[in-house]
């Protein structure tokens, strides 16, 4: 169930659209999405993520996974994302993030500061702390959307993306998978398929992007060797004042 938990967050670091300007402002109107998490057939509980602007080029995101019902009395498991960054000459630049995981066992935190001046992130898990390098293109899990995001807007998605995970910097590989179209609670709607996968790993996570909701994932789901591990269904999205 930890396992299971730690892929959803990790699927969430894709769940938000956006669109910059040359001038580094965030056009974006804050909003919140709510997700239904599936697991082996089986529903979990409910993933709920959001997107604010913070000033001029500033931006502030977040996600929680809660489980429900019978999970919520065996597991006990709930994961919370934070993010914060700005954009810089037209670059996405985090400036932090922290990541807290509970579970009826042992709980566990996240927390990286990056120093863009310095050119490092000093990167937290739990006891284990390390200063890793950082350069232009590095994210964290969440601010990777809108890189993603961008590209899919400016038909450019590359072969791959780098961002610290933890304590370690990873590279995922990235795969165009064409055009589907899904039926949802929002409607049919027209979707791009992208799949990502590090190197060597068996692991790979499909998200259904909607242009419509301006690259919104309606669909997010984990394979492990061919066999679905965990799903997330779009619910609603809600616009916020």
């Amino acid at each position: 169930m930890k396992r299971l938990f730690h892929a959803i967050m990790l699927a969430a670091g894709l769940a938000f659209g956006l669109s910059t300007s040359a001038s580094g402002e965030l056009p974006v109107a804050p909003f919140q999405a709510h997700y239904e998490v599936y697991g082996q057939g089986l529903s979990l509980g409910e993933a709920v993520m959001s997107l604010a602007a913070d000033g001029s080029g500033g931006y502030q995101m977040s996600s929680d996974v809660r489980p429900n019902g019978l999970v919520a009395l065996l597991a006990s498991a709930s994961v919370s994302e934070r993010a914060s960054g700005e954009i810089r000459d037209g670059r996405i630049q985090p400036t932090r993030y922290e990541r807290q995981m509970e579970t009826s066992k042992k709980s566990g935190d996240v927390q990286l500061r990056f120093d863009w001046s310095a050119g490092r992130v000093e990167a937290r898990s739990g006891t284990r702390q390390v200063t890793l390098p950082l350069s232009p293109g590095v994210v964290d899990p969440l601010s990777l959307n809108m890189v993603v995001m961008r590209d899919l807007q400016r038909d450019r998605l590359p072969k791959q993306y780098t961002l610290v995970d933890e304590t370690a910097l990873r590279t995922f590989q990235i795969r165009n998978e064409g055009e589907e179209v899904l039926d949802t609670s929002l409607g049919r709607l027209r979707t791009f398929r992208v799949s990502h996968s590090k190197p060597g790993n068996t692991r790979i996570t499909t998200f259904w992007f909607a242009p419509e909701l301006r690259y919104l994932p309606v669909r997010i789901a984990q394979h492990k060797k061919g066999k679905e591990v965990m799903r997330m269904e779009i619910r609603t999205v809600e616009r916020q004042p």
